[in-house]
């Protein structure tokens, strides 16, 4: 995966990260999908997007749709396997249909069929990968918050806010659902975040500067905060009134500004422990590149570089066993990364020298007496080593970014 940059970020985060936000951490950072116009098109046909990911350094670059029409705003299940979708509706040049994936890009499969003059787009999984929401929306200002099966099964109309509702998304427990709502009468040029209860009662607007374009709120892993992009000037902070990126508390409270700049930024991502935040930076809309940054506003890295737009990303999370130590990456090795441990005796030098063994040895079932499991994520796989029972039980895990 090539993320030393990263390793040697997480070990300056680890001084000053409360303590309980670490150790809440049960999943591996994996890759990052997101939507690029970078492909040319066929003779006769526009340039159009699609889906590719990468590692979180930004190397590794793998495109994962073909389709000569619009693939975008790619959501990655919660258990790291699958990507839900929007395509461009078959037979229509202005609606949209939802489709998933398997995370290796295979398996492509339309799960809605809208009515004509209708769209379905904008899906985000459900806690548990038990189904997925999604935006459907017709002709004029009409559209709702609609809830499907993993597959597309049963299909059913679930909120139906005041105003027309954007990039739907549950709360932990499903007992909030987030939401951006287009609030202008005429036009899409004010927007805000809300929330409704389970019951689609108790709309609270949670972020709402009058005539500003507050879109694309984002959860964190533990439900917290909440990640957004807004053209607010709030304080004088945004005088250009260009989009900036923000995060606030899950009720509303202490919104702070992240980005401040001249540029164009939007889409904000979490990475699966909550540290840092992916996100498009460009001179306009149509143009913009993945960066990523501390969830303090502290920019790290542009990870693509394209003339066009580079958008929407998602980060894959890959579950991680229970462990105690995270010892980082094992730097002699390539593609070994966020190397951690559990087990009386074991030292992150040994479980580092475990995983650069394993890896140098031909991929064994079995090395210095740890039986090994491999797990596919796509690009990614996730190796576990395991030696012991009860008390006395040692594990090692790690990532190895698939060449």
């Amino acid at each position: 995966m090539r993320v030393r940059w990263l390793a040697a970020m997480m070990v300056a985060l680890s001084v000053a990260w409360p303590a309980a936000a670490r150790a809440a951490s049960d999943a591996f950072n994996g890759r990052i999908a997101f939507t690029s116009f970078r492909v040319d098109p066929p003779a006769g046909k526009q340039r159009s997007g699609d889906i590719f990911s990468m590692n979180p350094d930004g190397s590794g670059l793998r495109r994962l749709t073909t389709n000569p029409d619009l693939d975008r705003q790619p959501d990655w299940s919660v258990d790291g396997r699958a990507i839900a979708y929007t395509i461009r509706k078959p037979g229509s040049q202005i609606n949209y249909e939802v489709a998933r994936m398997t995370a290796a890009g295979t398996g492509h499969r339309q799960l809605t069929t809208s009515d004509a003059g209708q769209a379905s787009s904008q899906p985000s999984w459900l806690p548990g990968g038990r189904g997925l929401l999604f935006r459907r929306s017709g002709p004029g200002p009409v559209a709702s918050i609609w809830q499907m099966g993993p597959l597309g099964e049963n299909p059913q109309p679930r909120f139906a806010p005041p105003y027309p509702p954007l990039y739907p998304t549950w709360s932990a427990g499903q007992r909030r659902v987030l939401f951006t709502s287009i609030v202008s009468p005429t036009g899409d040029t004010d927007r805000g975040i809300f929330t409704l209860n389970v019951d689609g009662t108790g709309l609270t607007a949670l972020f709402d500067v009058p005539g500003a374009y507050d879109s694309a709120p984002a959860w964190s892993p533990d439900r917290t905060r909440i990640a957004f992009e807004s053209n607010a000037d709030v304080a004088g902070g945004n005088p250009e009134h260009d989009m900036e990126v923000w995060t606030m508390n899950a009720d509303g409270s202490s919104p702070t500004q992240l980005t401040r700049n001249a540029a164009h930024d939007e889409g904000p991502a979490w990475s699966p422990d909550a540290t840092l935040l992916a996100y498009t930076s460009g001179p306009d809309d149509d143009h913009g590149d993945i960066h990523v940054m501390t969830a303090a506003g502290r920019h790290l890295r542009r990870l693509t570089s394209y003339d066009g737009a580079d958008e929407s990303p998602d980060w894959q999370a890959i579950p991680a066993p229970p462990t105690d130590r995270r010892c980082g990456d094992a730097v002699a090795v390539r593609e070994v990364d966020d190397v951690r441990a559990r087990g009386r005796g074991l030292t992150c030098k040994q479980a580092l020298a475990l995983a650069a063994r394993w890896r140098t040895t031909g991929r064994p079932a079995r090395v210095r007496r740890f039986r090994a499991r491999v797990d596919d994520y796509g690009a990614t796989r996730r190796v576990v080593l395991t030696r012991g029972d009860g008390e006395r039980r040692r594990l090692v895990a790690f990532l190895v970014a698939q060449s």
